[in-house]
């Protein structure tokens, strides 16, 4: 994995247990964002290439680092696809490159201990870029913080 690529990190949920679960790496799938004020716009731009973090807190359980997955095509190519008018029907195609241990799932992945206790902005289903002012106040460059993220998921 191109950690270079390595730009941006997504809250993602299931109320009933792990997102994305079951697409091992390699597998492909549709990274659904949630229907809101500016979703489309933001899902559409994100860049094919860019490799996402995707970080969930399922029932009961601390928020977990779960998956890094790759955004496999442009956005004008899978908007032809989405039926905004469903709450999920926002996503794009993406590929794993990196998924964890969900049974019993590492606490060496924990997103509180990896990311430095910093809080990205996981109140929502937009991907943040690593580069943003809430992870910069800990980590100061994306560079470091990325060599630190490519550490923690060659593990």
């Amino acid at each position: 994995m191109d950690f270079t690529h390595l730009e941006y990190i997504k809250n993602v949920n299931d109320d009933h247990g792990w997102a994305y679960e079951k697409h091992p790496v390699g597998a492909y799938f549709q990274l659904n964002f949630k229907k809101g004020e500016g979703v489309n716009t933001h899902a559409l731009n994100l860049p094919k290439g860019a490799l996402i973090i995707l970080s969930q807190k399922p029932p009961n359980k601390e928020r977990y680092l779960t998956h890094v997955v790759e955004l496999v095509n442009e956005g004008s190519e899978d908007k032809p696809q989405w039926t905004p008018e469903n709450t999920w029907g926002i996503f794009r195609w993406v590929k794993v490159h990196w998924i964890a241990d969900f049974h019993p799932p590492s606490n060496t992945h924990l997103d509180k201990d990896v990311m430095g206790g910093m809080d990205w902005g996981w109140e929502n289903t937009l991907a943040k870029s690593l580069a943003g002012n809430g992870l910069m106040r800990k980590w100061k460059d994306v560079e470091t913080l990325r060599t630190h993220l490519q550490g923690v998921f060659n593990k």
